[in-house]
């Protein structure tokens, strides 16, 4: 199963280093799955490099791929237009943003 974690970054460091141990806590947790973080992924750009809608359309293509969608902290614009995404394409959504709150 391919997972999509979702995470707010908004040009923060500290978000991507939370986003790091999350996807890494989920991946041992449940080693069948794929936990894919665009935040990671995409964490050799600048913030706003490429621009910003741009970005997000490349964690879009991503997401139309996965099979469930994951929460994980609070809900930027960023991650309300994932959520939004996911919803339109029938994903599950799993809001796990509380029992992260303390990574």
């Amino acid at each position: 199963m391919l997972v999509y974690v979702s995470h707010c970054y908004g040009g923060n460091p500290e978000n991507v280093e939370r986003a790091k141990r999350i996807t890494h806590d989920l991946q041992v947790e449940n080693p069948t799955h794929c936990f894919v973080c665009p935040l990671l992924m995409f964490s050799h750009l600048q913030y706003g490099e490429i621009g910003y809608d741009e970005e997000i359309e490349l964690h879009l293509d991503i997401l139309s791929v996965c099979d469930q969608f994951l929460i994980t902290s609070e809900i930027s614009e960023g991650v309300q237009r994932e959520l939004d995404f996911a919803r339109l394409i029938e994903l599950e959504v799993f809001d796990l943003a509380e029992k992260y709150r303390s990574i």
